[in-house]
């Protein structure tokens, strides 16, 4: 498996100066401060939570260096061929303990539904191997189905649309039939750009939901924490000291 672009000292100083960040947003008297970060290509969402003495959390506008942090985190801990995460939870507590949690693979709970090319932007920046596309992704990237290995042995592309086999050669005089339900079938459908699929909101986002890319590295945002270690399904909770 491959390792992240970035060194593990390098993510280690980018996860601490985002942590002093959110400990200098959260004012004197925090009891907990708490960082959720979304993203997809440039869509960005960003919260901050923070508790005090009497450990309700209240939202409170992140600062740039806790967004644009979590942004390099997030694409200095990218492996090439897996991808890299795409939501993230860091939380902290007095005197500075800290526990990070990285998903890659789990649609996180969008604020806005990201349109389909900020998915298909995440494969560009953020190349991922057949293996490593959950189908939830490849439907909102409008991607088709994954093929199983034993689709693939067979000749059986997605939605089951049987392949011409190298040897299989039309009749004479007669052009090989579209595909069923294809735009060249008679009566088929017409080739047609869906509407971008976006969600449903009770109320407006805050203002710093989907800041403007930063100038550094990782314009699209980074998350705090550890690479993982081990094999590739290993973006878990990692605890240090802050």
């Amino acid at each position: 498996m491959s390792e992240p672009v970035a060194g593990q000292a390098e993510l280690d100083r980018m996860t601490k100066a985002v942590g002093r960040a959110m400990v200098r947003a959260a004012g004197p008297g925090w009891t907990r401060v708490r960082a959720e970060y979304r993203s997809v290509g440039r869509h960005i969402e960003v919260d901050l939570l923070v508790a005090g003495p009497d450990g309700v959390p209240r939202p409170v506008r992140p600062p740039a260096e806790v967004v644009d942090g979590l942004g390099r985190l997030r694409a200095g801990m990218y492996r090439p061929g897996r991808g890299t995460w795409i939501g993230a939870v860091y939380d902290i507590e007095p005197p500075g303990t800290f526990t990070c949690e990285f998903e890659p693979d789990v649609e996180p709970t969008w604020r806005r539904v990201p349109p389909p090319i900020g998915f298909v932007d995440e494969l560009r920046a953020f190349a991922r191997s057949e293996e490593f596309i959950p189908d939830w992704f490849r439907a909102r990237a409008g991607m088709p189905p994954a093929v199983s290995a034993e689709a693939q042995a067979a000749g059986t592309p997605p939605q089951g649309i049987p392949v011409q086999q190298p040897n299989q050669v039309a009749p004479p005089h007669q052009a090989a039939p579209p595909f069923p339900g294809g735009p060249s079938a008679p009566g088929g459908p017409s080739i047609q750009e869906g509407p971008r699929q976006v969600g449903r909101h009770a109320a407006p986002p805050p203002p710093w939901e989907n800041p403007p890319p930063s100038g550094g590295p990782g314009r699209h945002a980074a998350r705090p924490g550890r690479p993982p270690q081990g094999g590739p399904h290993t973006f878990g909770p990692q605890t240090g000291p802050q």
